[in-house]
């Protein structure tokens, strides 16, 4: 990763990604492709989220409300079991 100054951001924006994202190699890199830094956000947590298998109901719930967040529309939960199966291998 180059600089921050190659990716035009503040010193506090740059502070906040590395202390508070999911995935904040993935985030600078997506700003550093042209995503403003909120889309970035959103983006790494929906896809860091969809790498792996939701384990317990408050996974499914996190990545069902990143899903939202990044998609528009929220997914019916009781219908996800032929994603999972389809996506993550079941």
């Amino acid at each position: 990763m180059d600089n921050i100054e190659n990716l035009n951001l503040l010193d506090t924006q740059y502070a906040d990604i590395l202390a508070n994202s999911i995935n904040p190699q993935f985030e600078l890199q997506a700003i550093q492709k042209g995503l403003d830094p909120e889309d970035a956000r959103v983006k790494t947590r929906f896809i860091t989220l969809m790498s792996h298998k939701p384990e317990s109901e408050k996974d499914w719930e996190e990545l069902l409300d990143a899903w939202e967040e990044a998609c528009g529309y929220r997914p019916d939960r009781e219908k996800m079991d032929g994603f999972a199966k389809a996506f993550w291998g079941e």
